[in-house]
């Protein structure tokens, strides 16, 4: 990775999400990841580390996906996710039925998620970025 310069901007790696822990917690950064500020949409961005298959091929294991913080996403758009309680982080694409949402992974042998008021999703941010290593 770079420094940070007049053209570069420092953007957090995050590592797992403590139970309990707003996910841009400073406790929370593992590093940084140094971009050109005019590849990346305005706002507050973090990386995730991915881990599974979930989202393969999109977002292969292993993956930095840039994330950048909001509370709603378009159908279709894939975003950080809170679940079970906010106490797991997960990556998925969100899908809109009229009221209804679902949490899709792109990898299709996983079922969808289906959120309702006993099984609430919290949107942390769209994923606007995914680099992976070769």
């Amino acid at each position: 990775m770079y420094p940070e310069s007049p053209r570069t901007l420092a953007i957090p790696i995050l590592g797992k999400i403590a139970c309990g822990d707003p996910i841009t917690a400073e406790e929370n950064i593992k590093g940084y990841t140094y971009e050109s500020p005019e590849n990346l949409p305005k706002g507050n961005l973090f990386c995730l580390e991915a881990t599974g298959d979930s989202m393969y091929p999109t977002v292969p294991n292993g993956s930095l996906v840039t994330i950048r913080e909001q509370a709603t996403v378009e159908s279709g758009e894939i975003a950080a996710v809170l679940i079970n309680g906010n106490e797991e982080a997960v990556l998925k694409r969100i899908k809109k039925h009229g009221e209804t949402v679902f949490l899709i992974s792109d990898n299709t042998n996983y079922d969808p998620i289906l959120v309702t008021e006993e099984n609430p999703a919290k949107i942390i941010g769209k994923a606007v970025r995914v680099i992976k290593n070769l």
